[in-house]
């Protein structure tokens, strides 16, 4: 088989294993189209092998080979960094524990990484809220990723021609490996913890040349549970990752201090004229003084001077990575 043709799917877990084998199912049930080779490397972030059960019985029931990997200490970073390392093949994909691939995706992805030249592919999300009714715009967006265009329409992480409305990120995604080490590194650990080591990745590869593509037909479902719309928890997320996005697009800049304070005085200006506003959303109501209140703490998060925010590997199933 030719190494062009292989693909290992990535899925990083950590304590969700109801949900994690909804996922391995998922992929089980895939079409597996000719001449592609495809294989699951589960990487197991917890401190007890949480995982292994599911892996294994995933295993025994899937034509498609799976199969476990410890990585410490608790980091979404090391993880996806471990999965990267133990990979096999041109062409890393990466879905989420919370995830579940949709019928097609398997041959959705063949296709688009044969009819490509990108680097990366990022496909559509459809968040599913345990909760619907709690869901408001912000959850709406952050859960989920839409975008009116075709296949192999260009994207970008940062900069003027940055893809407005859509995150990019590395749930359901497709890599080409050869692309993902940059500055001789992968995944950087310190944002492993509050997220954001995957649009940092994306910053810096963007600034060597990769390029990015929407590939819509590799669909995949997300599973939002109901304490991922609860307010306190959403302006902790927006916190967190205003901090990752100002230290990413800093950091891929040709002059990163520079470029940070450029990102604080911005922000600061951003978080007066939202003070400013605040009145009139509360005037409107709660739900529009939360919403309001999500944007005000990203702009706080770009005004930051810590380090990022810790919102992931807790071992409560709505803060987990």
């Amino acid at each position: 088989m030719n190494a062009a043709r292989r693909l290992t799917i990535v899925i990083c877990a950590y304590h969700r294993e109801a949900l994690l084998a909804q996922a391995l199912a998922s992929v089980a049930r895939q079409e597996l189209p000719s001449g592609l080779d495809a294989s699951v490397i589960v990487v197991d972030n917890s401190d007890d092998g949480a995982a292994a059960a599911v892996v294994a019985e995933a295993a025994r029931e899937s034509a498609i080979p799976m199969r476990r990997l410890a990585a410490h200490p608790a980091n979404i970073a090391v993880a996806r960094n471990a999965g990267v390392a133990a990979a096999q093949g041109e062409w890393i994909a990466f879905l989420d524990d919370d995830q579940q691939a949709q019928p097609g995706w398997l041959v959705a992805v063949a296709e688009t990484i044969a009819r490509f030249p990108h680097d990366v592919f990022f496909g559509a999300v459809e968040g599913v809220f345990e909760t619907p009714e709690a869901a408001g715009p912000a959850a709406r967006q952050l859960f989920s990723r839409a975008l009116d265009a075709e296949a192999g329409r260009e994207m970008f992480a940062m900069g003027p021609r940055k893809t407005p409305g859509v995150a990019l990120a590395t749930n359901n995604s497709v890599f080409r490996r050869a692309a993902m080490t940059v500055d001789d590194q992968v995944f950087d650990p310190a944002f492993g913890r509050g997220g954001g080591e995957d649009y940092d990745l994306l910053c810096r590869m963007q600034r060597r040349g990769a390029r990015f593509a929407w590939a819509p037909a590799a669909r995949a479902r997300e599973f939002v549970p109901a304490a991922r719309c609860e307010p306190a928890y959403l302006r902790r997320r927006f916190y967190a990752g205003g901090q990752a996005y100002a230290a990413a697009v800093a950091g891929a800049s040709a002059r990163p201090g520079a470029a940070r304070w450029l990102l604080r005085a911005k922000a600061i200006a951003q978080a007066g004229l939202l003070i400013a506003l605040a009145p009139l959303r509360a005037a409107q109501g709660q739900a529009a003084l939360a919403e309001h209140s999500y944007l005000l703490a990203g702009a706080l998060g770009k005004m930051s001077f810590g380090a990022i925010m810790p919102i992931y590997r807790r071992k409560d199933a709505a803060n987990s990575a």
